[in-house]
Order: C-alpha cells, then sequence, then structure tokens
C-alpha cells in the first residue's frame, strides 16, 4: 500500500494494494484510525485536523462503465455494496448481507455480459436549469429506476447497491456538482426556506465552499477519463466516543430531498418499507432542532445518529430510513403539532396552492408539516435534558429515552409528519459508509 499523507492532512491511496478492512492509524491528535470499508476508494480527504473528527470530508471512489438497455445510453456506476462475499472482493464493495431481504419490487434486475454491465432503465434527471437558464427543473422520477440491483453471481442470487453517477449527456442526466457560491440549484429547492438548514442568508454564501453544506451537490467532481467520481462525506454519530460512520449519498426516494441534494429521484426505494419492516434498511435519526452546527446535518444542527458503525456490520444497510428528532422545549408531544398548519392535523388548504396548509407565498407557511420549534435554537434546552455540556444526544438508546421522556419529538420526513403516517411511505436515502473514524 502507498500512503502520501500531504500538508492539508489529504490522504491518497494507490487503488490496486488496498485490502478490504485495511486500518490506516494517522498520526493525528488521539490515535485516530480510519476503517476502509471495500477496495473501491482510491482517496479520502478529512480535512487538515483528522482527530479533530470534521463534520464533511470527501472520498473518490472507481466508477465502473455499463449500457442502459432501454436508451442504449453508456452509463458510468459506484458498485459500493454486495450481499455476496466473493462478489465483494472482486468489484472492491462494501459486505451488506442484510440487502438480501429487500423485496424485488425494490430492485432492478441487471446481467453481465462480455464484461459490460446492462441495467434496463436510466435514473431520469436530477434538478437541472430549464434550457434557457432561467428558471429551476426538480428532479424528474424514473418509476422503474433503483440504484439496488438483483442478479446471478457464480450461481448465487446477489443484491447489490450501483447507484449511476452518469448515464447520458443531456442536463440532469448525472449527479449534480457542488461548486460553491450561492447557487439556486441548492438554495432554492422547497420545502424549508424557512429552516436554519437552508443556508447562510444574504450575501454570506457566496463564500460557502461545497464542503461547508450538507445540501447542494452530492458530487465534488466527476473524471471519466480516469474512471472515478468524488462524494461529500458526512459524518454520523454512533457512539460518539467510539466508532464516526462517514457516509455518502446516491438517491432519495422522495422529490424535494433529492432536489435539494442534486440526486435522483428514486421513488422505487420506497417499496423497502419501514425500519421495523426488516426489509434491508438501516435507519439514521436526524435532528430538525437543537444545537446549531454550521456544517452539520441536513438542517444544521447536530450529526444525524445511525444504529450501526459502517461496512461489514451484521446490522449494516447503505438503505437508510430516515427520521427527525426535535426537542420539545418544555412543550408536550401533542402540543408540538400546529393542527392549522400541518397536513397531517387537518390543516385547511390553503387556496391556489394546490396543497391543504401550504402557501408557497408565505415563507413561514411554507411547509405543509408544520410544528413548533422547527428549525430552533434550543442548545440550552438540549444541554439540560442531555446532561452533555455540548448538548449532543449520542447514542440511540439515549434519544430513545428522551423521546419517553417526551423531551424529544420523533417524526418521519418530510418532519412533522408522525410516525407510521398512511401519507407518505418513509423516507429512504442511499447513503453508502466507505469509511468509518474510531477515536
Amino acid at each position: 500500500m502507498s500512503i502520501f499523507l500531504h500538508s492539508t492532512g489529504f490522504i491518497a491511496l494507490t487503488l490496486s494494494l488496498i485490502l478490504p478492512w485495511t486500518v490506516l492509524t494517522l498520526g493525528a491528535p488521539g490515535g485516530v484510525k480510519v476503517k476502509i470499508h471495500g477496495t473501491g476508494v482510491v482517496a479520502y480527504d478529512l480535512g487538515g485536523n483528522v482527530g479533530a473528527l470534521p463534520e464533511r470530508g470527501s472520498v473518490t471512489q472507481v466508477l465502473t462503465r455499463g449500457i442502459i438497455d432501454a436508451t442504449g445510453a453508456e452509463c458510468w456506476f459506484v458498485i459500493s455494496d454486495a450481499t455476496d462475499k466473493s462478489f465483494c472482493e472482486e468489484f472492491g464493495a462494501n459486505r451488506s448481507a442484510v440487502l438480501e431481504d429487500a423485496p424485488n419490487s425494490a430492485v432492478d434486475e441487471v446481467y453481465l455480459e462480455d464484461g459490460v454491465w446492462h441495467f434496463p432503465e436510466d435514473a431520469g434527471l436530477t434538478t437541472r436549469f430549464s434550457s434557457d437558464g432561467t428558471s429551476l427543473l426538480p428532479p424528474m422520477a424514473n418509476p422503474n429506476y433503483s440504484p439496488l440491483k438483483r442478479f446471478i453471481w457464480d450461481g448465487d442470487e446477489v443484491t447489490a447497491n450501483m447507484p449511476l453517477v452518469v448515464w447520458g449527456t443531456d442536463p440532469g442526466q448525472r449527479l449534480l456538482i457542488d461548486e460553491g457560491g450561492c447557487d439556486p440549484l441548492i438554495r432554492s429547492n422547497p420545502p424549508s426556506p424557512f429552516f436554519i438548514g437552508n443556508g447562510p442568508a444574504g450575501g454570506n454564501c457566496a463564500q460557502e465552499t461545497p464542503i461547508m453544506r450538507y445540501k447542494g451537490g452530492q458530487a465534488l467532481a466527476i473524471d471519466l477519463e480516469s474512471q472515478t467520481v468524488t462524494m461529500k462525506l458526512h459524518k454520523a454519530t454512533f457512539r460518539l466516543d467510539k466508532k464516526v460512520p462517514y457516509y455518502t449519498v446516491f438517491e432519495a426516494s422522495k422529490g424535494p430531498p433529492a432536489g435539494f441534494m442534486g440526486v435522483p429521484h428514486a421513488p422505487k426505494l420506497s417499496n423497502m418499507g419501514r425500519f421495523e419492516d426488516d426489509q434491508g434498511v438501516g435507519l439514521i435519526v436526524q435532528f430538525g432542532n437543537g444545537v446549531p452546527v454550521s456544517d452539520g446535518g441536513p438542517n444544521r444542527f447536530q450529526p444525524g445518529i445511525a444504529n450501526y458503525p459502517g461496512g461489514n456490520s451484521k446490522k449494516y444497510s447503505p438503505m437508510w430510513v430516515i427520521l427527525f428528532a426535535y426537542f420539545t422545549d418544555g412543550l408536550s408531544v401533542e402540543d408540538m403539532f400546529i393542527s392549522e398548519r400541518n397536513v397531517g392535523e387537518g390543516a385547511i388548504p390553503v387556496p391556489g396552492s394546490g396543497l391543504p396548509g401550504f402557501d408557497p407565498t408565505s415563507p413561514e407557511d411554507f411547509d405543509p408539516f408544520q410544528i413548533h420549534n422547527k428549525g430552533a435554537d434550543l442548545t440550552e434546552f438540549a444541554r439540560d435534558v442531555t446532561d452533555n455540556d455540548d448538548g449532543f444526544v449520542e447514542r440511540l438508546g439515549d434519544l430513545f429515552d428522551l423521546v419517553d421522556d417526551g423531551d424529544i419529538l420523533l417524526t418521519e420526513a418530510p418532519g412533522g409528519l408522525r410516525l407510521n403516517s398512511p401519507m407518505q411511505p418513509s423516507l429512504i436515502v442511499n447513503c453508502p459508509v466507505p469509511i468509518t473514524v474510531k477515536n
């Protein structure tokens, strides 16, 4: 293995010599160790002070070429996870045995012929500008597309996570590349200008770099000549004092999050059900209020809490059900719901808006699932109920205790939609974990 540690803290790894579960001990404060899950990682960057465990980083991964049978287009994709050990070893994937539980309705059947992968469908279109450059177009889903592929390998059925990165040459036929600044593709996607998470106001966003934000394009660079893609890494929490997963984002089962992350809208993933259905999904709980972190989770609060640390654990799945946690600040859970402005609680339709309780002309109402304290800085309350100086919730068990005590309201996504609501299926986001950091 060749390791190059530059003054910026960037660590490049020679691909052909990386072995699965390579452990690197870095010369950083605290004796940080980095586990690389799978061999498809070419390089990663956690910034100049790895020991500080930054909220964001980047990872460069190998692209594989394929063909979209429906369109005849050449495509490029990442093989990030798979159920079969020998397949993972040959293609540099991370092992995720639980993906075998994914229902057939959530996967595509693919085949390998003469060394070329054949996919039945493309990924639709990501967020993009209109042809004249004057208006913003939301993602256009292909209802038949899924990043999960199923096929026969050496006589056995294999399920693999093979998300598309490029699937054509037209606008919207690749992951959105985040280039920083006040890009309306990143900052103007509904439904949440009311949130702190929409980014710095006014001119501040001009100084914002891609690595500073959760929203916006998840790809930082796509290089078809070298056959690599560089993706943002996002920090999650799992036993905060021991293991920290860093994950990437490739697809979302609902349109708004797909839009503001610049990834495909893949509604077929919703067929994986809810977390308790045991159909190959994992869980991460994100925060919709609490302790602000400028480059933190999707709404710029503390990083989300995952139910596993990363690859090869018995529970690991790249398909995450997303829930949202809200500190109640002393309100009862029932009082948190604003019935006249939350469609799940019977809000009155706003004439002309097209949705109950949803009026895009009024920013304070621009959210069909309103609850109290959305987007609020509740650091002091969080410190009090968590008994932590920083106010962070460190483990899922701690979070569920706070839910039982009435200090946290747990909802589905979009935030404010009650758990197990028949109104919408769970939000499932494709979040492979290529790197885990251990203190």
